[in-house]
């Protein structure tokens, strides 16, 4: 896919700022607590990204993959921040 493959260091840097976040969060880590968390984190913000995606499509002009970046990272902005307040 275009948007990994363009945005390779993006996603790393995401990745890593992911397993920080979880590792903060949790009260015991765990190998498969980490991977829940971190899957579960990430398919928060892809899944957030995705409502302007579906909308810009409709509207004919859909996101190029920075721009899709850029949402998916809010995204998981959303949730860092709500996660590390708790």
């Amino acid at each position: 896919m275009k948007i990994i493959t363009d945005h390779i260091l993006w996603w790393i840097l995401l990745i890593v700022a992911t397993a920080v976040v979880s590792a903060v969060t949790s009260y015991q880590i765990t190998p498969a607590g980490m991977l829940t968390s971190m899957a579960g984190h990430l398919a928060f913000a892809v899944g957030i990204a995705l409502v302007p995606w579906i909308v810009y499509r409709l509207f004919g002009k859909p996101l190029n993959t920075e721009q899709m970046m850029a949402t998916i990272t809010v995204g998981w902005l959303i949730l860092a921040v709500a996660n590390l307040s708790v």
